[in-house]
């Protein structure tokens, strides 16, 4: 059966089987972690299934196992907690949509051309199996880019990892080069903007961030940082690291993994190139996520109990978030 023929509906006639890419080292983490186990994997996405196919507002999205465990996984396995930064996650994406058209969308020209830029890439995975992503925020001319850009392009990067179950496993690493940053770079971020990336990295992004080493510091930089790091998690928050130097960079990463002009051991070519076959072998996923559609106008599930933590992902400055509590639905 051509299962992706069906990968985009809530209820399709058969679902597609779990197929691991993982290894004996790798589901060890994942159980011990995780709680990963192959009874609670398959009974999981099952329940996530149904939960899909419940719901009043999802009209399409993905089923597969490998969507379905970035929720499972990052939420290590509490099927509610999925459940709910699912919904948060595509209420997010369809206020998104509204708000700024179809440069939302992972092949609109101006996204692809901040993908042709190089300034954030995976460079690999570090000995602890962490993707290492290195974001150069001098290589975007604060002239021909936005907020909005930036963050379309650190999503494209974070749902390409994704893609990789071992990422969803073992996490991120995250580098911030921010020598080369200018007023003009700091300017490009509002209140609004600001507040919009830090509820998406407290509850929107999949991703177990382990690590975020800033280098090269400058004083303009902590006009943005003193707007963003109250609202990131205490967790989060806490695992910011701050380097003067690259010398202080390298004490602190696998100089392996990092690019030679980083004092490493790879070429940031080759990084880039590796970068782009995995966007291209992801590809078909990308274009079916611009098709995944929920209906707010419909009124949300449990609305009347909806929690604090619902409330504050799920709204922009000026709205009022729609999005309930996913507990009402039968998940059986």
């Amino acid at each position: 059966m051509h299962y992706e023929d069906e990968e985009m509906e809530k209820r399709p006639q058969e679902y597609a089987p779990y197929r691991s890419t993982l290894d004996d080292r790798d589901r060890a983490h994942a159980a011990e972690e995780l709680h990963e186990n192959e009874d609670t994997r398959d009974a999981s996405i099952a329940q996530l299934r149904e939960f899909i196919a419940k719901h009043p507002q999802i009209v399409r999205c993905r089923t597969d196992p490998v969507f379905l465990l970035r929720f499972l996984r990052y939420r290590k396995f509490n099927v509610a907690e999925a459940c709910a930064t699912l919904e948060g996650g595509l209420a997010f994406l369809m206020r998104m949509r509204t708000l700024y058209g179809e440069e939302v969308n992972t092949f609109h020209p101006n996204v692809q051309r901040m993908l042709d830029l190089d300034a954030i890439v995976p460079l690999g995975l570090d000995r602890k199996r962490r993707m290492v992503i290195l974001v150069r925020v001098g290589a975007m001319d604060p002239k021909d880019t936005t907020a909005l850009l930036q963050m379309r392009l650190g999503a494209l990067v974070i749902n390409t990892c994704l893609e990789y179950e071992r990422t969803q496993v073992h996490g991120t690493v995250w580098i911030v080069d921010c020598s080369g940053m200018t007023m003009g770079h700091v300017g490009a971020w509002g209140l609004s903007e600001v507040k919009m990336m830090a509820d998406s990295i407290n509850e929107v992004v999949t991703m177990f961030v382990k690590e975020v080493h800033m280098v090269q510091v400058p004083r303009i930089t902590w006009i943005m940082l003193d707007l963003l790091l109250p609202l990131l998690s205490p967790k989060i928050r806490d695992r910011f690291k701050f380097h003067r130097t690259q010398d202080e960079l390298r004490s602190a990463i696998d100089v392996s993994i990092l690019p030679t002009t980083y004092g490493g051991e790879q070429s940031f070519k080759q990084a880039v190139e590796n970068f782009r076959d995995m966007f291209d072998a992801q590809t078909r996923w990308f274009k079916l996520e611009e098709q995944f559609l929920m209906d707010l106008s419909i009124p949300a599930p449990g609305t009347g109990g909806r929690t604090a933590r619902n409330n504050q992902r799920n709204e922009f400055p000026g709205e009022e978030s729609m999005v309930g509590s996913f507990r009402k639905l039968t998940v059986d």
